[in-house]
């Protein structure tokens, strides 16, 4: 089986989320699923920033389901959204 790139809109609860802290435990949270491939900030609006995390994760059916799950049961995450999936070459 091969691996996808999963591209992950994060949106922290509120403004004053330290997105650097949420990142390691996104991180650490979805190591069972893949790895993190990269991590950027993105402004939105008025103070506000999601996190643009993509993952590494293996080709499988429902393979981005487990990983939007499990960051979405963190308690400083307000919504996680996939973004775009690709095939590795």
């Amino acid at each position: 089986m091969g691996e996808v790139a999963v591209q992950l809109k994060i949106m922290p609860s509120s403004p004053d989320v330290d997105l650097k802290g949420l990142s390691d435990q996104i991180t650490s949270q979805v190591a069972d699923y893949g790895r993190m491939y990269s991590c950027e900030v993105q402004p939105i609006a008025f103070g506000l920033k999601a996190l643009m995390i993509t993952f590494i994760v293996e080709d499988k059916e429902g393979g981005t389901e487990a990983v939007e799950g499990s960051i979405s049961q963190i308690g400083e995450v307000e919504s996680v959204q996939a973004v775009a999936v690709t095939r590795m070459l």
